[in-house]
């Protein structure tokens, strides 16, 4: 594993047990393309590299396989799941009919004052990072605004569904935002969203909403 942004100690999250401390690190590792498709990493060099012992490394790896984004090799380690285009227009097919309709609940209830200042809120922090050119902050405030927005809803269960659907749509930085100049836009539409959410306007939040699951779109 080479020493970048994508696996740094340093990334271990305060308050964080060292198990969500270190899925953590290997998720944003998924996510950046430090960690590649079709390798096969062990839990043992994981928790060397991070000067932990073994048990809250596996234990990570392990609940990332439970998500879709490794797999178990018996006797070797994990490997990192290679999403096919088909895999991929499944998870697609699948935020279309789950996160749209959170969405458009969303927008059918009531959002409080303060959730709509923290939905805005975490608008603007993505449009930070994507001005600032910052992929990795990016993906992170990303995740959350859209959890937050479907987090409305008060259903975890849904919130998790979500966002595990995210992650295995990213992996590996499937969505190079970057590289095809569509940070900036991608955040401008998290501010068009929320304001279509707050003001009750399900249908505009429905339509924002499809269009911005476009990157996802095999």
């Amino acid at each position: 594993m080479s020493r970048d942004a994508g696996m740094d100690v340093d990334r271990l999250t305060p308050g964080a047990t060292l198990k969500e401390s270190t899925e953590a690190i290997i998720r944003r590792a998924l996510l950046d393309g430090t960690m590649q498709p079709g390798e096969i990493y062990s839990a043992n060099a994981l928790a060397s590299r991070l000067g932990i012992s073994n048990s809250p490394a596996r234990e990570a790896m392990i609940t990332l396989a439970d998500k879709g984004l490794l797999e178990l090799v018996k006797n070797r380690g994990f490997r990192v799941v290679a999403m096919s285009d088909r895999d991929r227009q499944e998870v697609y097919d699948l935020r279309m009919l789950v996160e749209v309709e959170a969405i458009r609940r969303a927008a059918l209830g009531r959002v409080d004052d303060a959730t709509a200042a923290h939905l805005r809120d975490l608008a603007g922090q993505t449009l930070h990072a994507a001005e600032a050119g910052d992929t990795v902050e990016y993906l992170e405030v990303d995740q959350l605004f859209h959890a937050e927005l479907v987090g409305v809803l008060g259903n975890q269960r849904w919130v998790g569904i979500v966002e595990n659907l995210r992650d295995q749509s990213r992996i590996n930085g499937a969505y190079h935002l970057k590289l095809r100049g569509l940070l900036k836009e991608s955040a401008h539409e998290h501010e068009q969203i929320v304001e279509a959410v707050i003001s009750g306007d399900s249908r505009r939040a429905v339509e924002l909403m499809s269009k911005h699951l476009d990157y996802a779109r095999p």
